[in-house]
């Protein structure tokens, strides 16, 4: 019952009033009670999810000129060795400046070996819907991509859905591994929070090397 109320909340009481914010506030995991180990798989698991979105919008958004649009859908193609991606949909934006903005209309819903997940579902959003800061943004740079951005995630794994927000604190560099067909995000700072704005960071390196701090 939870988990139905709190996705209702999500799809009708609190779109537009930082619904994103209000339901990982109050149906969020409980980070205070989570292990190094466990921050350390929500970290890696979250990281790995926002790199396959980077590289899909990446794709998506060669060859389309400023002020353009256009919808990628997401599926087997997008799948990794660590994110196994069902279905999922992104809608992309032109900007000036080789700037794309990311939203999710349909979001990326994947399982993945990761522990912390059991094996069930996990949807990683970017709706406008949650609040209009919830993004992606790619900005192309000298030697790469700058990636910023601000999403939740929903894991189905326990009887109550678990609800957990992950935000940019600095950029990170999008990197694509050709020999392993590999996305990841390098060089930067990222926080999650959970329920009653519970927060711990968690940061990549140079070779992609996610730690929970």
């Amino acid at each position: 019952m939870k988990k139905l109320c709190l996705a209702a909340m999500v799809a009708t009481v609190l779109v537009g009033c930082n619904a994103g914010d209000e339901v990982v506030e109050h149906g969020g995991i409980d980070i205070n009670n989570l292990s190094q180990t466990q921050k350390q798989e929500y970290a890696e698991l979250t990281a790995n999810a926002l790199a396959v979105i980077a590289q899909a919008a990446d794709n998506c958004s060669n060859g389309i000129a400023v002020g353009e649009t256009k919808q990628c859908d997401l599926g087997a193609s997008n799948t990794t060795a660590n994110i196994i991606v069902a279905k999922g949909q992104i809608d992309i934006e032109q900007q000036e400046n080789q700037t794309v903005i990311v939203h999710t209309t349909k979001a990326m819903e994947f399982t993945s070996p990761n522990a912390v997940t059991n094996g069930e579902v996990i949807s990683l959003n970017f709706s406008e819907n949650l609040d209009k800061d919830y993004n992606m943004t790619l900005k192309t740079l000298p030697g790469g991509n700058s990636v910023t951005f601000k999403g939740m995630l929903i894991n189905t794994a326990d009887s109550d859905a678990k609800y957990w927000s992950t935000e940019s604190t600095t950029g990170l560099e999008l990197k694509y591994n050709e020999n392993f067909k590999l996305p990841s995000l390098n060089n930067g700072n990222a926080v999650i929070t959970g329920k009653d704005n519970q927060k711990f960071n968690w940061s990549a390196d140079s070779n992609g090397n996610i730690t929970a701090q």
